[in-house]
């Protein structure tokens, strides 16, 4: 085949076809990719293991204590006494409701945190997925055209030993092929890596690498009037995780106040003479809050729940400027990934057609076909980055707003 034949071909798959995958393994979709991951996945494993261990730990906090029993003999001689007695912390009279509130909200946190977790974790795969697909849509690209490079370079070396080229132009040639040979090289190397990076996010073992198709879908257009900080602030987990925590401090500050009175128990028992006196008795045991009025406990208590209501608005902040950062990412790579779409490539596609006539007429030069074909590989290295920029502006504009509403999601992705 000649090289001119050679590179429209390249040119037509290259513009009219995604790129197909160098190896033959398994693939996965993104929604196969996160299923897998939330069925298999260690990290997540981990946080399930969090939530549930943090759940345990705020019904506990609020379980009431326990009785204790007390049997005690007095064997005097001549005379004894026996004695039964049953004995209940009623600290919880007081601060029970108190105490079921903190639990509650300790819950609360350890759901808020699992989801900003598992949100997290998501992200990376959804990220790990586009990469891998990246890796592998870019190692076709310049296998094919190391292949057109070659089949140049076989040509030119016909030429010279015709006499028909002079030596520069081949030895220009083998100096492009040995650039594009380095760069399949490396995206071979990033292919493994990012495939390898995949499985081991969704529960692969070590020697695992997963492939992944192309992300489908039509990306959701956000309305102008979309609020996305608004969005952001009723459904960020994290903001969850804050209030939570604030409300477990006001909690502290009525649990401090009410300490001074912790260790108040009734008693009630029976008492044994040898005499033959014989009955019940009641008891009651109270602190006295002379000498310590737990006035520190409460102000620390006090001071702890003002930092957990100013990390409350610091994470406002923090999530609003999030969601705006993200939704002018998502704005600014959809225009760009449009833009690159639309004419960088076809344009590329256009040059290296007229190049490839122009060569085959010897109206130029294997350098500018050289040229030509470095322009259109750029160009469609170019259109793929586009293409990935935006679905990670995509997965980072949705993890920002805490998932987006039913309304504008409309892809197929989620």
């Amino acid at each position: 085949m000649r090289p001119i034949q050679l590179l429209l071909g390249l040119a037509l798959a290259l513009a009219l076809s995604g790129p197909p995958r160098l190896d033959a393994q398994t693939t996965v979709t993104l929604e196969e990719a996160l299923a897998r991951f939330h069925a298999g996945s260690p990290a997540l494993a981990l946080a399930r293991s969090r939530l549930r261990a943090e759940r345990a730990g705020s019904r506990q906090g609020a379980a009431l204590p326990n009785p204790t029993a007390t049997f005690s003999n007095e064997d005097l001689g001549d005379y004894s006494e026996r004695y039964l007695t049953l004995a209940q912390r009623v600290d919880f009279l007081w601060d029970g409701s108190a105490r079921g509130r903190r639990a509650d909200a300790l819950a609360q946190r350890a759901r808020s945190r699992f989801l900003a977790d598992s949100a997290r974790l998501a992200l990376e795969v959804e990220r790990a997925h586009v990469a891998a697909w990246e890796a592998v849509a870019r190692g076709r690209v310049l296998a094919r055209t190391e292949e057109a490079v070659v089949s140049l370079l076989a040509d030119a070396r016909a030429r010279f030993a015709e006499g028909d080229l002079a030596g520069y132009d081949v030895r220009r040639l083998e100096v492009e092929g040995a650039r594009v040979a380095r760069q399949r090289v490396e995206a071979e190397v990033a292919q493994d890596l990012a495939e390898a990076r995949l499985a081991a996010l969704v529960g692969g073992d070590a020697a695992t690498r997963l492939g992944a198709a192309q992300p489908t879908g039509l990306l959701p257009v956000l309305p102008l009037s979309f609020d996305a900080v608004g969005v952001a602030l009723a459904r960020r987990p994290e903001l969850g995780v804050a209030r939570a925590d604030a409300a477990a401090q006001q909690v502290e500050v009525s649990l401090a106040r009410s300490s001074v009175l912790s260790g108040t128990s009734l008693q009630a028992g029976l008492k044994r003479q040898s005499d033959g006196q014989n009955g019940l008795f009641l008891g009651v045991q109270v602190p006295i809050p002379i000498l310590d009025r737990k006035g520190s406990a409460v102000a620390a208590a006090t001071a702890a729940t003002a930092g957990a209501e100013a990390e409350v608005a610091l994470v406002q902040r923090m999530v609003a400027v999030e969601a705006l950062g993200a939704r002018a990412r998502l704005s600014a790579a959809r225009r760009i990934a449009e833009q690159v779409d639309g004419r960088g490539i076809a344009e590329a596609a256009d040059l290296l057609e007229i190049a490839t006539l122009a060569y085959g007429e010897g109206e130029i030069g294997i350098v500018e076909m050289v040229d030509a074909t470095r322009t259109f590989t750029e160009a469609a290295l170019q259109g793929l980055e586009a293409r990935v920029a935006l679905w990670r502006a995509y997965f980072e504009f949705n993890q920002a707003v805490g998932g987006l509403a039913d309304a504008t999601n409309q892809g197929d992705e989620r």
